[in-house]
């Protein structure tokens, strides 16, 4: 039988679900394998398609994370995961322009762009970016609670080829 305590408690998480990830795991537990895979998804990579990889322990900020260096044969990846949260902290991803250029035309680039931006800094919407544009590609640079990312993107595609994020405080 439930009892009115833990009825309060399931309650009281509900207005949080859907709004960000929910682990009911230590957050103190981020392992290796787990940080490896947080890092490849916020880079959008296919385990099969990691070349090489390195991971280590480290700390960006006084924050003690996983430090993650992938390679594939489109890009290069070095992507920070906090050892307590699991959340992504610090990010520098670079993207082989050729194979950028041999990518399909995006429908509408300027919100794709925005749109992937946005996903990979927590809570960030796509009207949170700020696009200049240079060229055949833009300058972005997304500012929201705490993170700071600067990128660039194809102005074709709306592929974010050059991206860079940090957690400040």
């Amino acid at each position: 039988m439930t009892d009115r305590r833990t009825v309060a408690k399931l309650l009281a998480v509900l207005p949080f679900l859907g709004r960000a990830p929910v682990s009911f795991a230590d957050p103190a537990k981020v392992d290796r394998e787990e940080a490896l895979r947080i890092a490849l998804a916020y880079a959008g990579v296919a385990r099969r398609d990691v070349r090489s990889r390195k991971i280590e322990r480290g700390e960006e900020s006084g924050v003690p994370v996983w430090k993650a260096e992938f390679e594939t044969d489109f890009g290069d990846f070095d992507v920070a995961v906090s050892r307590r949260t699991g959340t992504v902290v610090d990010a520098d991803i670079e993207l082989r322009e050729e194979w950028v250029r041999r990518q399909r035309p995006a429908a509408d680039p300027e919100a794709a762009a925005r749109k992937e931006a946005a996903r990979r800094v927590p809570g960030a919407r796509p009207e949170d970016v700020r696009l200049r544009r240079e060229g055949n590609r833009w300058e972005g640079v997304l500012r929201h609670e705490g993170f700071k990312a600067e990128f660039e993107a194809d102005r074709r595609t709306g592929i974010l080829f050059d991206w860079n994020l940090e957690k400040r405080d």
